[in-house]
């Protein structure tokens, strides 16, 4: 009787567990998505002989400004460099490739009116605004 309880609990245990998984899921895909992408921008770095703290001198030069924030995307296969830099008194986002050159500039009001990560994703079910 003990051992047929002791199996009863850990099989319930076990699919209580995996409940909670398949019911936090769906919270958590947005951010478990980015993450897991982790990888692919190593290997895009890689690929293309450049890392993040290498195009933030880049950035800043092409702006006239100094860096305040610095993030990597993947865009399909290609890495993208978003780089915010005060320039006086403004913002100005400076995007570069995945070698590092300079593919648009604009000004922003604030870094995060630019939206880079919410509009470049299509898994928007898990992001607060």
């Amino acid at each position: 009787m003990k051992r047929r309880a002791v199996v009863r609990n850990t099989v319930l245990a076990a699919l209580g567990i995996v409940a909670v998984g398949l019911i936090a899921w769906p919270v958590y895909a947005h951010c478990g998505v980015c993450a897991g992408s982790a990888k692919d921008m190593v290997a895009a770095m890689d690929g293309g002989k450049t890392t993040l703290a290498k195009v933030i001198p880049t950035a800043e030069a092409s702006s006239k400004g100094r860096a305040v924030k610095a993030t990597c995307y993947m865009e399909g296969k290609n890495m993208e460099y978003h780089v915010y830099c005060l320039v006086g008194d403004m913002l100005k986002r400076v995007e570069l490739d995945s070698t590092g050159k300079v593919t648009e500039s604009e000004d922003v009001k604030t870094i995060a009116d630019a939206g880079d990560h919410d509009e470049k994703h299509e898994h928007k079910e898990g992001i607060k605004k």
